[in-house]
C-alpha cells in the first residue's frame, strides 16, 4: 500500500512539474510517446504475472516489479527480459489471450520503430503511463475474463 501511495504522488508531481504537456491522470490509450508507452507495457506485464502468481498461490514480487529501475535505465533490453519470462505465467493462464491482446495494443503504437528498440533511459513519464494502466486494470480485476474465457480469445 506504502509503494501505490508513493507511486501516486511521484505521477502527481511528475504532472505539475509538466502541466505545459497537458497530462491527464487517467489512462489515454491515444498517447504515443515511448516512455508512457513502455510504462504501460510493464504494467501490462506486472499484471498477468501477478494474476499468474496469485492463480498460483504463489506470493511475491512480479519480474516487473523488480526489474523496474533497470527496465527505466534499459527499457528495450529489459522489456526483452521480461517479455520472455512470461511465457511460463501465459501458460497458466491457459494462453493470456486477454493480456497478449492488451500487450499488442500499446506494442503496435509505437511509431517510429526507433522509439521501441532505443535504449535511451526513460522520462518520469513511464511512471504515469504505469501508474494509469495499473489503475485501469485494477479496476477491471472483477470484470476480467476467467481462464475458461481467456482460452475462447482467438490468438
Amino acid at each position: 500500500m506504502e509503494w501505490n501511495k508513493t507511486l501516486s504522488i511521484a505521477c502527481a508531481l511528475y504532472k505539475k512539474l509538466n502541466e505545459k504537456e497537458g497530462y491527464n491522470m487517467s489512462l489515454d490509450c491515444d498517447r504515443k510517446t515511448r516512455d508512457y508507452l513502455y510504462g504501460r507495457l510493464l504494467a501490462i506485464a506486472d499484471r498477468l504475472e501477478g494474476h499468474a502468481l496469485y492463480k498460483a498461490g504463489e506470493k511475491r514480487d512480479t519480474n516487473a516489479a523488480r526489474y523496474m529501475q533497470q527496465f527505466a535505465e534499459r527499457p528495450n533490453k529489459t522489456w526483452r527480459q521480461i517479455y520472455l519470462s512470461l511465457s511460463p505465467y501465459m501458460a497458466r493462464l491457459g494462453g493470456a489471450g486477454y493480456y497478449k491482446n492488451m500487450l499488442d495494443e500499446v506494442m503496435i503504437k509505437f511509431d517510429p520503430i526507433a522509439d521501441f528498440t532505443s535504449d535511451k533511459p526513460l522520462s518520469g513519464e513511464f511512471l504515469l503511463g504505469y501508474h494509469c494502466q495499473r489503475e485501469v486494470l485494477r479496476l477491471k480485476k472483477d470484470e476480467s475474463p476467467s481462464i475458461e474465457d481467456e482460452n475462447l480469445v482467438k490468438e
